[in-house]
């Protein structure tokens, strides 16, 4: 026995079915949502407090060994994380009125 269906019913459904795919569709498509790319690979993170774990880190002003050294930081110091930087071998920190990088290597 076969059921019969009112298309009066089913097509106000996919109607409003077909509009809301063409709505996420449409969103994906517009070019103001694209996400904006970077040369600098950034992982931002929630503020993190880590800790100097080696007798000693420099806090540079890039994140590499050949830039300035902002501070010398002791065993001990607390760090305040702001972001991992240069494919996570770098963390971006602010400690007192310093902001600078300290190579994650350092830091427990």
């Amino acid at each position: 026995m076969r059921k019969l269906v009112s298309l009066s019913a089913v097509a106000p459904l996919a109607f409003a079915a077909s509009a809301v795919l063409f709505a996420a569709t449409a969103d994906a498509a517009s070019p103001q949502t694209a996400p904006a790319t970077t040369s600098v690979d950034v992982v931002r993170t929630a503020d993190v407090t880590m800790v100097v774990s080696h007798s000693y880190a420099h806090l540079r002003k890039e994140p590499n060994t050949k830039s300035d050294v902002l501070a010398t930081l002791k065993k001990g110091t607390k760090v305040d994380v702001i972001e991992k930087v240069a494919g996570g071998k770098w963390a971006h920190v602010k400690v007192d009125k310093f902001d600078g990088y300290v190579a994650i290597s350092l830091l427990k």
